[in-house]
C-alpha cells in the first residue's frame, strides 16, 4: 500500500545564519525530485498585496524571486557570494528552509533515524514556487503566497496529475483549506468528473485528518459519531498537528486505521478525527 503524506510549507523561511552543515556542497544548485517548470511570470510580477509586505521588504522578495529560473543553477557564484553574505540565499534542505511554529513542532533534527526514513520517504510538501518537494530536496529561498495572482490557475492541472502518475493508493490531506481545495476540487468539480484523469477515477482514497475534541450537549459541533459530540481545535491547531506527525513518523504508521481514533468513510474521501482533549 502506498500512501503519501501532504503538508503545507511555512511563509517564514531560514534566512540566516546558514551553517555549513545545512549548507552542504551544492551553495546555489537545486536538487529537487520533481522537475516542473516554476510559474516564473507569476512570481517576477508579484505585488506587494501578493506578497502581504511592502516597501524595502516587498523589493528584497521581489528580487529574490527574480533570480529564479528553471536551470538548476540559480545564480552565478559572484551572486551567490552576495546573497550568502546577505543571508538570503542558499540552496538547503526543505525540510530546514521551512521554519515557524509546525516545523520546529516536527524537530526533524532530533528524530531517531528509522523516524527521519520514514518522514522523507512518506512526507510530500506542496510549495507553489517548485510544485511538490521532499524533505531533502535542495530548494532556494523565495516568497509565494497561494493568494499571489494566478497562481491557483498555474497548478490547477499539473499538481493532481502528476500525484496520479504517483499511483498511490491513499492521500493523508494535512494541508489548510486554501491548498487542499485543489485537491478536493480536483476529486469532485463538474469540469472534471468525466475525465480519465480524476483522483476518484485513478482510485486514489483522499484521508483528511481532523483535530477535534470531544464536547458536551448541546454544542452543535462540525463533527459527530454515534453517541459523540466533537468541535474542531482551532488554538495550537498547528503545534497539536506537527506534534502527531512526529508520533507517526517514530511508530511509522502508514495505515490510516491506525492513525487515532474515529474513521467515517464515505466512498473516496476517508475522515480521521483525530481526539486531543489530553494532548
Amino acid at each position: 500500500m502506498k500512501i503519501l503524506f501532504l503538508i503545507p510549507p511555512s511563509e517564514w523561511k531560514l534566512t540566516s545564519p546558514i551553517s555549513p552543515i545545512l549548507r552542504g556542497s551544492g551553495d546555489n544548485i537545486e536538487s529537487i525530485t520533481f522537475n516542473f517548470d516554476k510559474p516564473l511570470e507569476i512570481a517576477h510580477n508579484v505585488c506587494e498585496k501578493d506578497l502581504k509586505c511592502k516597501w524595502n521588504r516587498f523589493l528584497e522578495w521581489l528580487e529574490l524571486n527574480k533570480k529564479f529560473s528553471n536551470n538548476i543553477s540559480l545564480l552565478s557564484q559572484k551572486e551567490s557570494s552576495k546573497y550568502e553574505r546577505e543571508g538570503f540565499w542558499i540552496s538547503i534542505d526543505a525540510i530546514h528552509r521551512y521554519t515557524w511554529e509546525m516545523y520546529k513542532s516536527i524537530n526533524y533534527t532530533d528524530m531517531n533515524k528509522s523516524a527521519k526514513k520514514f518522514f522523507e520517504q512518506n512526507f510530500y510538501i506542496f510549495s507553489w514556487m517548485y510544485w511538490i518537494v521532499k524533505p531533502l530536496d535542495k530548494i532556494g529561498n523565495y516568497k509565494l503566497p497561494i493568494e499571489s495572482k494566478w497562481l491557483y490557475k498555474y497548478w490547477w492541472d499539473i499538481i493532481p496529475k502528476a500525484i496520479i502518475d504517483m499511483k498511490p493508493d491513499y492521500i493523508v490531506n494535512l494541508l489548510p483549506i486554501s491548498y487542499a481545495k485543489l485537491i478536493w476540487e480536483y476529486t469532485t468539480c463538474n469540469r472534471h468528473k468525466k475525465k480519465k484523469e480524476t483522483l476518484i477515477n485513478a482510485g486514489i482514497k483522499i484521508i483528511n485528518v481532523n483535530f477535534v475534541k470531544q464536547s458536551k450537549p448541546p454544542l452543535t459541533p462540525p463533527y459527530q459519531g454515534e453517541n459523540r459530540t466533537y468541535t474542531k481545535v482551532s488554538h495550537w491547531v498547528k503545534k497539536i498537528k506537527w506534534e502527531w506527525i512526529r508520533h507517526i513518523c517514530e511508530n511509522k504508521i502508514s495505515d490510516y486505521k491506525k492513525f487515532w481514533w474515529e474513521i467515517v468513510v464515505n466512498d473516496n474521501v476517508i475522515n480521521v478525527n483525530v481526539i486531543v482533549n489530553n494532548w
